[in-house]
């Protein structure tokens, strides 16, 4: 009875969030209004660019799966897709897509809770080299629109790359010499103690873990086949995400800017947007937008741009993720009620 209780509980809240979220936004009432001045055609290449970057992100999970030799349908694929999609908008930073993934794993998929942690890792490790390598890139290609934004923008942008730069430097640190990231955490650990923040963090744990990361990560990447492709996948991925402004651009009847400045400026927006931790980085998204594509966008249409822009990238999303997510949660359980009410099954 428990259990049923608080399946109902979850299944309340996955709707609850999604239907908050989307019917509570000032945004949704001027939409209407929007689709009478904007092209159809070049939104639903918006829209197409955001499927894309699902299949593109479920097709890197297949290849992870195939390099610890796991077999599972392109489905389950698209299934880890959708869960970390819906969960990484509605949680800070982020942080909460991850989780969900190996959960999903372990209880679905019966995956070993390593092995699932490593899958995570892996992907987690390509996607922050290739999006910190992104922006370096159009730096060189596109100067201009770096250094041609205001101070306010500049910091941000070069905050967020340089938070980004640190990460990578962290996770080359535990493949090459986990000694010292052991020593740092330790350190952080030793702190949050004094403040009785971490009581129930074990140090050992917490070492037998970095150790584990590292195994998973220096075959991950003595593997060079895997780690093109994956890498390659990657890119994609991310092209496409960046591309679903271009498509907003050439819907509003735009036409100067290439797709090439369009990426370069999309690149710079996701670096100074990456540090905001608010779910969906709500807010962040749109004022960071305003400041670092006035660039780009004529200021008579600037919030209407906005506005499509976070449809796609943001409230499609979230509602197409969280239908699913919801659908799968659903469907499992009646197929558990199903096989409990008859066991022979």
């Amino acid at each position: 009875m428990k259990n049923r209780a608080f399946n109902y509980l979850i299944t309340i809240t996955i709707i609850a969030i999604t239907t908050y979220i989307i019917t509570s936004s000032s945004e949704m009432g001027i939409i209407p209004t929007l689709l009478k001045i904007t092209n159809l055609y070049y939104l639903c290449g918006a829209v197409v660019c955001m499927m894309l970057y699902w299949l593109s992100d479920a097709f890197i999970i297949k290849a992870i799966f195939e390099l610890a030799k796991i077999r599972q349908s392109f489905f389950s694929f698209l299934k880890l897709t959708m869960i970390g999609q819906y969960y990484n908008l509605i949680t800070p930073f982020s942080s909460g897509g991850q989780p969900a993934q190996v959960l999903t794993m372990t209880n679905d998929y019966k995956i070993p809770l390593g092995v699932a942690t490593s899958i995570t890792v892996n992907k987690f490790m390509v996607y922050h080299v290739v999006i910190t390598t992104f922006p370096l890139l159009m730096l060189i290609l596109k100067p201009y629109f770096i250094f041609g934004q205001n101070v306010l923008s500049k910091t941000l942008i070069f905050t967020g790359l340089g938070i980004n730069i640190l990460g990578i430097l962290a996770i080359f640190t535990i493949c090459y010499n986990s000694k010292i990231v052991e020593k740092i955490v330790l350190a952080i650990l030793k702190i949050l103690n004094k403040f009785k923040l971490a009581k129930k963090i074990q140090p050992a744990a917490v070492i037998s873990h970095i150790k584990e990361y590292k195994t998973s990560l220096n075959t991950f990447l003595t593997n060079k086949k895997t780690l093109l492709l994956v890498s390659v996948y990657t890119l994609i991925q991310i092209t496409v995400y960046f591309s679903v402004t271009y498509f907003i651009y050439l819907s509003l009847g735009l036409s100067q800017a290439s797709l090439l400045d369009i990426l370069a400026v999309q690149s710079l927006l996701y670096m100074a947007v990456n540090i905001v931790p608010t779910p969906g980085n709500a807010g962040a998204s749109e004022g960071f937008f305003f400041l670092i594509f006035g660039i780009i966008f004529p200021s008579k249409i600037l919030l209407y741009a906005i506005i499509l822009w976070r449809l796609v990238i943001y409230y499609f999303n979230l509602a197409a993720t969280g239908a699913f997510v919801f659908s799968d949660y659903v469907y499992k359980h009646l197929k558990i009620n199903s096989q409990q009410g008859n066991p022979a099954k």
